[in-house]
């Protein structure tokens, strides 16, 4: 029996519709495809990202992003099962617009409204779009920065964390890295941008705040601040120390799950330097290295979708479908182990 699930993101800065099929019970990328998958971004600042303006933003984008979505995947939206909106954790203002979009299309169409969890929702994807199979996750992202897997709770299945950012996500510090240091473009893609153009190679002295499995970066960038060098030489320091912490943390989880997987997911999983430092740390201990593809690493309305059929199918269970910004990744249990 085929599925067309309609997948709305809105947790932060993106707006995402996507449209996904499924046949069968078993999400795959046999089974499981991804028919369309629109988003508009809100650009980068100086000022960062205001909620309100993050909400005006989504709601004036989001029309045309569903009619886009529903043409290029070729479906009439009398033609949909279910509908999957983002349930957080995310940005309030960005929420209440996913959510109240999702609502009447469920409403209108007469179809279920299916919560997801913004985080499960990248690990799922990542295990959909890279053929991940029980991997230690490393998820970063602007406001998310964990280190996570999938265990065993009584008859169902939790995802465990452990070890996690204790500040800011990695995300935004590199965000308000570039934001400080005026680069162009004033976010991580700038930092990214400012780190090769580094050529010497010398760190400059920058503090590094491991704490077991745990992560700090909020002294990075007060460090930055007060320093005096020069802007590419800090972003190339800002970036080698801040992905060094986040290998070093994920090898001792590594170490101690014995998983024969660790996969990248989230925006910043998009950043070739962070992978090649996971891959090297995964060569050493026998691990193979899954990135998620660049169309899923970022917020994206797919990724909804598709772990909204993984629910589904698995006949998962949710006690509400209201936004709720603090939702936790290891607060949800699955009846899924794969």
């Amino acid at each position: 029996m085929k599925k067309l699930v309609l997948g709305i993101e809105s947790t932060a800065h993106t707006i995402g519709v996507a449209l996904v099929s499924q046949t069968g019970k078993t999400v795959s990328q046999e089974k499981t495809r991804v028919l369309s998958n629109e988003l508009a971004k809100y650009p980068s600042s100086k000022a960062g990202f205001i909620p309100r303006k993050l909400a005006d933003h989504h709601a004036e984008h989001y029309a045309t992003l569903l009619k886009q979505a529903l043409e290029k995947a070729g479906v009439d939206a009398r033609e949909i099962d279910a509908i999957a909106f983002s349930q957080g954790p995310g940005i309030g203002h960005s929420l209440r617009v996913g959510y109240m979009a999702a609502k009447s299309a469920a409403q209108l169409l007469d179809k279920p409204l299916v919560p997801v969890n913004h985080t499960i929702a990248h690990v799922e994807a990542g295990k959909w779009a890279t053929g991940a199979i029980d991997p230690l996750t490393v998820y970063v992202s602007g406001g998310n920065t964990q280190i996570l897997a999938l265990e065993k709770s009584g008859g169902a299945y939790r995802y465990r964390v452990y070890g996690e950012t204790l500040d800011v996500g990695i995300g935004n510090f590199l965000d308000n890295a570039g934001r400080l240091l005026e680069l162009d473009p004033p976010d991580a893609v700038g930092v990214m941008l400012a780190a090769k153009q580094y050529h010497e190679k010398e760190l400059v002295d920058l503090p590094y705040t491991v704490k077991g499995v745990d992560l700090a970066f909020s002294g990075l960038l007060s460090a930055i601040k007060r320093s005096t060098a020069d802007h590419n030489a800090l972003a190339y320091a800002a970036q080698e120390n801040a992905y060094a912490m986040l290998v070093e943390a994920a090898e001792r989880c590594l170490c101690h799950t014995n998983k024969k997987q660790v996969m990248l997911v989230g925006g910043v999983a998009q950043n070739p330097r962070l992978q090649e430092m996971f891959a090297s740390m995964c060569d050493e201990h026998g691990t193979t290295l899954k990135a998620v593809p660049t169309a899923y690493a970022g917020d994206n309305g797919a990724m909804i979708a598709v772990t909204g059929v993984k629910m589904l199918a698995s006949g998962t269970e949710w006690k509400s479908t209201e936004p709720n910004q603090g939702l936790r990744i290891d607060g949800q249990e699955f009846k899924w182990n794969d």
